[in-house]
C-alpha cells in the first residue's frame, strides 16, 4: 500500500529536505533503510510517499544542520488500516512490529484429496 504524508514549509537554510523510509531489522540491529520519496520544493510544503505493508516499521525525519542532535528520526509502525502509529523509540517500534506479526493469523494449508 502507498503511504502518503504531508510536510509543512521549513527554513531550507537550516533544515534538509524531509525523508521517509521503511526499516528492516531482520538483516542487522541497525536496520536497513529502504528510502521513500519526497515531492516538493526546498523550504515549501510537500508530500512524503512510501510503499509499506501493515506491521512495517517506518522512520521519518529531517536533518537539522545547526543542531545535528535534533535530527533523530521519529519511529512509526504501519497499522492495519494503513495509518502510521507513532512509537516513542526505535526499540518500541521493533517490539510493536513483533507484536503485530505474532497477532497476525496464519493461513492454514489443507491439501486437496485425489
Amino acid at each position: 500500500m502507498k503511504i502518503l504524508r504531508n510536510t509543512s514549509s521549513y527554513n531550507d537554510r537550516r533544515y534538509g529536505k524531509p525523508w521517509i523510509a521503511r526499516v528492516d531489522f531482520s538483516a542487522n540491529a541497525n536496520g536497513k533503510f529502504n528510502w521513500g520519496g519526497w515531492l516538493g520544493e526546498p523550504g515549501e510544503n510537500g508530500e512524503l510517499s512510501l510503499d509499506a505493508q501493515p506491521g512495517d516499521i517506518v522512520a521519518t525525519g529531517q536533518k537539522d544542520f545547526r543542531q545535528p542532535r535534533n535530527s533523530a528520526p521519529r519511529w512509526h509502525i504501519v497499522g492495519a488500516d494503513g495509518r502510521l502509529l507513532s512509537c516513542t523509540t526505535k526499540i518500541g517500534a521493533v517490539r510493536a512490529a513483533r507484536d503485530f506479526a505474532a497477532a497476525k493469523p496464519t493461513a492454514q494449508i489443507i491439501p486437496l484429496a485425489g
